[in-house]
């Protein structure tokens, strides 16, 4: 073979190097691209489902404390209804002992001046 043959067989063995460098190297762009694309996604889709998740538990959890508030505020209101009819029962207990106290300090007085 001559020295023009080798030379040109190198020169062509370089360019298919070269060619199949150059795929290689597109495939590779092209392969971490769609790696990265896929992250992204699984990224995103991560997001989307924890997001769901925490709204989820807020909800559970403001639907306990309206629960529990709710619970509070029956039982205050009848505790106040307890106490309001206690306090009903009583005034005829207390308007006679506010009378009689009345009376006696205008009897004390009464007595003291003259």
């Amino acid at each position: 073979m001559s020295k023009a043959e080798v030379l040109t067989q190198l020169k062509s063995a370089e360019e298919q190097a070269k060619a199949r460098r150059a795929k290689a190297e597109e495939e590779a762009r092209h392969i971490v691209a769609q790696a990265r694309k896929e992250a992204s996604d699984i990224q995103e889709s991560a997001r989307g489902r924890a997001a769901a998740e925490a709204q989820a538990r807020i909800q559970k959890a403001s639907a306990e404390i309206d629960a529990e508030a709710k619970a509070l505020r029956a039982e205050g209101e009848k505790s106040a209804a307890a106490m309001r009819s206690s306090a009903v029962k009583n005034i005829g207990a207390a308007t006679d002992y506010l009378v009689n106290e009345f009376e006696r300090y205008v009897n004390a007085r009464a007595a003291k001046n003259g």
